[in-house]
């Protein structure tokens, strides 16, 4: 895989060199044409990531206020599990007897 890398990049930088004006020197129009490649990959790559870290971060953000925002809420029935609650007529009796 390294290999096939290595020749696709090479095969890319000797077509750059091939457009550069033959007045330049070749071993001068390879390295200019290798840094101007690679000073691209590098913002593309840098971009990416910042997208990347910015989308996560936005992720993470929206979760924390919708924890934050419904944190008084239990969980919503309809799930099948059971339910640890008493029964909701005892609860009714109960709050109704606190505050007689």
């Amino acid at each position: 895989v390294v290999q096939t890398v290595w020749k696709v990049a090479k095969d890319g930088i000797d077509a750059g060199t091939d457009l550069v004006p033959d007045s330049v020197p070749r071993p001068i129009a390879r390295v200019s044409v290798t840094l101007v490649v690679l000073a691209v990959s590098l913002f593309v790559f840098k971009s990416f990531l910042s997208t990347a870290f910015f989308v996560l971060a936005m992720m993470g953000l929206v979760y924390f206020v919708f924890i934050a925002l419904n944190k008084d809420q239990g969980p919503r029935g309809g799930g099948g599990g059971t339910n640890s609650s008493e029964d909701p007529l005892e609860e009714a009796r109960r709050i109704m007897d606190k505050y007689k």
